[in-house]
C-alpha cells in the first residue's frame, strides 16, 4: 500500500518516492505512440514517462513556481481533475524524475 509523502493543508500526496527514467519517442511501443498523434515532430519533441500504466508528456505538464506554498517542492504538475493531478520533480541528473499523484 502507498503512503503519502506529504500532506500539505488537505492536499494529500502520493508516491513511492522512486526515480523513473525519462523515455524519448523512439523508445515508446506503437501503442502509446498513437496515444501521442497529437505531437507534430515526434522525434524531436517529446521526453516523458511511464507512470500509474500511462505515458505521460513532460511538455503537457505547467512548471511550478517554487514559492508556491503547495507545490513549491516539484518542478511541474499537471492536473486531471479539479481535486487531483500529478505532480513531478526532476532529479539531479535531469535523467529521472520523481511522481507524485495529489489530491484533496
Amino acid at each position: 500500500m502507498k503512503k503519502a509523502f506529504m500532506t500539505i493543508g488537505e492536499i494529500e500526496i502520493i508516491g513511492n518516492n522512486h526515480d523513473i527514467p525519462l523515455v524519448y519517442w523512439y523508445e515508446l511501443t506503437e501503442s502509446e505512440k498513437k496515444d501521442c498523434d497529437y505531437i507534430e515532430l515526434p522525434d524531436d519533441n517529446f521526453t516523458g514517462f511511464r507512470y500509474k500504466g500511462n505515458v505521460y508528456d513532460l511538455g503537457e505538464f505547467m512548471r511550478v513556481d517554487k514559492n508556491n506554498p503547495f507545490y513549491g517542492h516539484f518542478d511541474g504538475h499537471m492536473s486531471d481533475s479539479f481535486f487531483s493531478g500529478i505532480l513531478v520533480k526532476f532529479t539531479d541528473d535531469s535523467d529521472f524524475i520523481k511522481a507524485f499523484w495529489y489530491y484533496s
